[in-house]
This record gives C-alpha cells, sequence and structure tokens, in this order.
C-alpha cells in the first residue's frame, strides 16, 4: 500500500513539473509577444535596377 502511495505521489509530483514548465499550457496565451513581419529583401532575391545594355 505504500508503495502504491508514493508511486502516486511521485507521477503527480512529475506530471505537475511538466505541466509548469510547458509554454502552452494555461494562460489562455497571456502576454504573448506581438507578431511582427519581417520585410526585408535579401540579397538573393531582390530586383536587379540596372539597365542592360545591348
Amino acid at each position: 500500500m505504500t508503495k502504491i502511495a508514493l508511486t502516486a505521489a511521485a507521477i503527480l509530483v512529475a506530471t505537475g513539473t511538466a505541466f509548469a514548465g510547458s509554454d502552452n499550457y494555461g494562460s489562455a496565451n497571456a502576454n504573448q509577444p506581438a507578431v511582427t513581419v519581417d520585410h526585408s529583401v535579401t540579397a538573393s532575391t531582390s530586383k536587379s535596377t540596372q539597365t542592360v545594355q545591348a
């Protein structure tokens, strides 16, 4: 009986700490940072502004 009680207590402690450390559990996503969009252009995708001479 004592082993069962200790095992149950250990499982409760383990699951409690797992939920406490999770960023996806509880608080209904309170204090989340605002979403920002990166509009910067990288060198590999920018359009060339040079004129082509023939």
